[in-house]
């Protein structure tokens, strides 16, 4: 239990310390590929001749744990960066936590490794996976919704070899396996609006009457409650994304009043640059005015991944 404390403890100074130091990813997929070599050789469910592990198995299984539970806290402040707590892919962010926290209770998390393959198999795929889908538009540029399969495919092929090393060489065994990875493989391809689109951020998005289009400068600035007759016939907002490096992709704005979708605006495909890029969109009702009501402006990706969510309140 105090080993536990510590690592968590470890660990949540790494969730400080990892914040904005993206060029450490590369340094994390690193240490990842060091605890895969160490996994597959010593993460056996049973010694080879029934003795009690020796010195330099255990320190080794040890250094592979920490390896584990130190990465996943690392990947976990880019992951909420892009994560909006009332979109799906916030399921994403407490699966990490979940894993980061398990990794942490030091025997089980151990006993686990080396003896349920399924669980070997899912947890090194969910890590491989978080690494590899922020490595890929950092380091190579690729768009986020080819990231995330590209990533799935390399993790499942990575994580194969662990959980087959432990797993009964029975026909049982290994379709439990195979379900397991289809399963990963198919929340990943199929069901991308749960898989924050990292790096991508929202920082702010601002709310206008009008905007200036050559500039993108908003001709004033609502508050987050304003009267009707403040804004007149138009609903401007302007989002300013976050990007740590040329990154190409495509987003859309969806505007919504009340629970009910009113307007989706044209998919707009953008290079982010170092300092991310700004995007914006506008409502304008053919009454003529902008009726009252709780407005929501919903920042996606291709794939509906949110990463941003604007409001404003319209009444008096």
């Amino acid at each position: 239990m105090v080993h536990s404390a510590w690592a968590l403890t470890a660990g949540t100074v790494i969730v400080f310390l990892a914040r904005e130091r993206y060029h450490l990813v590369l340094w994390v997929v690193l240490f990842l590929v060091l605890a895969w070599t160490s996994t597959l050789y010593f993460g056996r469910a049973v010694i080879a001749d029934g003795a009690a592990p020796g010195f330099m198995h255990e320190l080794t299984s040890y250094i592979t744990r920490v390896l584990y539970h130190e990465v996943l806290f690392f990947l976990l402040p880019f992951y909420a960066y892009s994560t909006v707590v009332d979109s799906p892919n916030v399921f994403f962010v407490v699966l990490l936590a979940g894993l980061a926290v398990i990794a942490c209770i030091d025997l089980p998390f151990d006993r686990w490794l080396r003896t349920r393959p399924v669980f070997a198999l899912v947890f090194f795929t969910v890590v491989a996976f978080a690494a590899i889908n922020l490595l890929l538009p950092l380091i190579v540029g690729v768009r986020p919704r080819v990231a995330a399969p590209v990533a799935a495919l390399l993790a499942i092929g990575a994580a194969a070899p662990l959980a087959l090393r432990t797993a009964p060489r029975t026909l049982g065994a290994r379709m439990r396996l195979v379900a397991a990875a289809v399963m990963v493989l198919v929340v990943a391809v199929g069901f991308p609006s749960f898989i924050p689109p990292v790096p991508l951020r929202m920082q702010r998005a601002a709310f206008a009457s009008g905007i200036e289009r050559s500039s993108l400068t908003l001709v004033d600035t609502l508050a987050d409650h304003v009267a009707p007759t403040q804004v007149g016939g138009a609903l401007v907002v302007l989002a300013e994304v976050f990007a740590p490096s040329a990154l190409p992709t495509s987003v859309r704005l969806e505007w919504w009043r009340d629970g009910e979708l009113l307007r989706i605006s044209r998919e707009v495909g953008i290079t982010a640059h170092a300092a991310g890029f700004r995007v914006w969109d506008a409502y304008r009702p053919q009454s003529g005015a902008v009726p009252p009501g709780h407005y929501r402006v919903v920042l996606r990706t291709v794939g509906r991944r949110v990463f941003g969510v604007a409001k404003i309140t319209v009444g008096d």
